[in-house]
Order: C-alpha cells, then sequence, then structure tokens
C-alpha cells in the first residue's frame, strides 16, 4: 500500500467512474483517507487514475450523492465526518419507519419514568454522582459520540436500579431508537435539549426524589416524541 493515500493504482476497466468512487470510498472508509481531509483537484486525481477527468468529475457526483464527500464551491472536495454522513442517511431510514420508531419511543415513555423512580430509590452517593458527571458529558461531547454518551446515560439509570430485567428491557430499547439520536443529538438545539432534560433527571435521582426523577423523565421523552 503506498504511503500516499491518494496515490491510486491505473484502472483497467469500465464503468471507469463507478471504480473511481469505490476506489476513493474504500479508503474514507478505512480511515486511510482522514475525515474533513480535502481531495486533490480534478487534474490530479485524473493523473493518479489514468482516467479523464470527466470520470473523475462523476466519480466526485457519486460520492457527493452517498454523502461521503462535499464539494464547496471555491474551495475544494472535502470528506465529509462519519457521525454527519451517518446522521444525513439516516434522514430516509426514518421517513420511511416513523410510526415503528415513535410507538418504540412511546414505550419508553411507558417505562423510562418508572426505572428513573426506581432509580432514585435506591442511587448511592457514588452512583449518583457519576450520574450527573454523565449527564453534563451530553454538553461537551464529540458529535461522533454524542449517540453513544447519551445511550450512556440511559443505561448508567437502569444499572443503578439493579434490576437485570430493566436493563435488558432498555438496552433493547435504546438499541432500537439510535436513528432517532443520531438525527435529533446532531444539531445545537437538539442536544441542548437533551443536555438538559438529563441533567433535571440526574439531580433528581441524586436528590432521592422519585416523583421528581418520573416526571423529569416523562419530561424528557414528551421531548423525544416531539423530535419525530
Amino acid at each position: 500500500m503506498s504511503s500516499n493515500p491518494f496515490q491510486f493504482d491505473t484502472l483497467k476497466r469500465a464503468p471507469l467512474s463507478f471504480q473511481v468512487a469505490n476506489k476513493i470510498r474504500e479508503r474514507i472508509e478505512s480511515g486511510e483517507i482522514e475525515p474533513s481531509a480535502q481531495l486533490p483537484s480534478e487534474r490530479e486525481l485524473s493523473e493518479s487514475f489514468s482516467v479523464s477527468r470527466v470520470a473523475i468529475r462523476e466519480a466526485i457526483q457519486l460520492l457527493q450523492a452517498q454523502r461521503f464527500v462535499e464539494v464547496r464551491h471555491g474551495k475544494g472536495t472535502y470528506v465529509v465526518e462519519p457521525a454527519v454522513r451517518s446522521a444525513s442517511s439516516l434522514d430516509s431510514w426514518i421517513g420511511q419507519r416513523e410510526e415503528a420508531l415513535r410507538m418504540m419511543v412511546e414505550l419508553r415513555k411507558i417505562v423510562e419514568p418508572g426505572i428513573a423512580e426506581l432509580a432514585a430509590r435506591k442511587a448511592t452517593p457514588e452512583r449518583a454522582a457519576r450520574l450527573i458527571e454523565l449527564a453534563r458529558r451530553l454538553e461537551t461531547a464529540p458529535p461522533e459520540t454524542l449517540s453513544q454518551t447519551d445511550a450512556d446515560f440511559h443505561r448508567e439509570i437502569a444499572a443503578i436500579t439493579e434490576n437485570t430485567l430493566v436493563d435488558e428491557l432498555l438496552r433493547s430499547c435504546l438499541d432500537r431508537t439510535e436513528p432517532l439520536r443520531l438525527r435529533t443529538l446532531r444539531d445545537t438545539s437538539g442536544r441542548d435539549l437533551a443536555a438538559s432534560g438529563h441533567l433535571a433527571i440526574a439531580q433528581a435521582i441524586a436528590a432521592g426524589d422519585p416523583d421528581a426523577a418520573r416526571l423529569a423523565m416523562e419530561a424528557h421523552m414528551n421531548d423525544a416524541l416531539r423530535s419525530i
């Protein structure tokens, strides 16, 4: 493998544009071409692949349609961040599955307030402190870890209950609603709303207030339903 991630083997078979796009995509997915990297110019890629600039242009259009690259007019072509690419591709997925996603969030609204209430009854000072730290982490987490950070907070609440069945049920719910997290947490307003909800829940649990914990979780789930 060449030490230069933009040095490619000569192509042999048509359609050349698809081959060019596939080779660039493979190196983006492997991390050899890093997120936010600027691709070489059409001329440079044309020379590297030994194909026409038309083939390069078509390949870039394919990669742009697949959200692997972004063409910034007057500046060049840049590799899209994985988190942004995943969130973008999930928009169409969610659009076709809105009702199933809504039903899963409704299930979480039924289940999680009770989990939060139980956690408020059982939380030790150490677990409460960790929960508050996890709640605040959502405010500063990098974009690619937001979904996992959100899930970790809810899983910690389930763990505080010390009920393995609760933990298993919540993990299943969280796995099925990951597309919603990826979509809602990618903008500042969605992240801020989720972060404030997490902190309210964590503070109620830390205070040992079951009623406040239930109400805070219900409000958080209502926010999630409104975002669908």
